[in-house]
């Protein structure tokens, strides 16, 4: 395994992060590698009796049968559907990068961790920071999910110019159609192929399986 940690990020929320994680776990596991799923915080989780029960999450879970405690996968939960460093300030509480790095530490051996973040790069995270400074405190090569549609263009060379002052190596960027249908001579992927040199993905969600898109991503992972 070339990798031991990898962090997915996003250029926004709701680009599709959770179903690129999710799918990686199933093709890597189907394959026979154990993964340690992360998601250090998780905010709009249902309450079920006196327990918040995390949607994706639980996800990450179920994709690799239960191996790992769900409290190891996703430590920090929330009710509200906000960001998670307004959550934690909402519940008055405080929680910080270190902290969700010391959390990641509690997992057991595996192959691969893959750390899911929540929202953008530049999302807050913490009570001390963004998603890119849980990247950089982990030193982990990153993933990059970004949703195929108009203005992404922009949302991409923002997230690669903020990844490369860190310094942080970007492995992929994923562009995730999760529409059906585009406007007329839009062709984000040709135009991002231009301009960035990272290996680029591109997902149809809606109508494709993606075996060969994903297969590639594994490549790149595993290589």
């Amino acid at each position: 395994m070339r990798y031991k940690e990898i962090f997915i990020s996003g250029t926004n929320t709701e680009v599709g992060k959770t179903f690129i994680t999710l799918n990686i776990i199933k093709f890597l596991e189907s394959k026979g590698t154990r993964v340690n799923p992360y998601k250090p915080v998780e905010t709009g989780c249902k309450k079920k009796s006196s327990e918040l029960i995390p949607h994706d999450s639980t996800l990450f879970y179920k994709a690799i049968n239960k191996r790992i405690d769900l409290n190891q996968i996703n430590p920090y939960r929330f009710v509200e559907p906000i960001s998670p460093a307004t959550a934690i300030k909402r519940s008055r509480r405080k929680i910080y990068i270190q902290n969700y790095s010391e959390k990641l530490k509690d997992l057991p051996s595996g192959d691969i961790t893959l750390i899911e973040g929540a929202g953008g790069l530049c999302s807050p995270l913490a009570s001390d920071g963004y998603n890119i400074d849980l990247i950089k405190k982990i030193n982990a090569p990153t993933i990059l999910v970004a949703k195929d549609e108009i203005g992404v263009i922009n949302n991409v060379i923002l997230s690669v110019n903020m990844l490369n002052k860190y310094k942080i190596k970007l492995l992929a960027i994923v562009l995730n159609r999760k529409a059906n249908s585009q406007p007329v001579g839009m062709d984000n992927y040709k135009e991002i192929k231009t301009l960035c040199k990272t290996p680029l993905i591109q997902i149809l969600n809606k109508q494709h399986h993606n075996q060969r898109e994903f297969n590639k991503l594994i490549k790149l992972i595993t290589a």
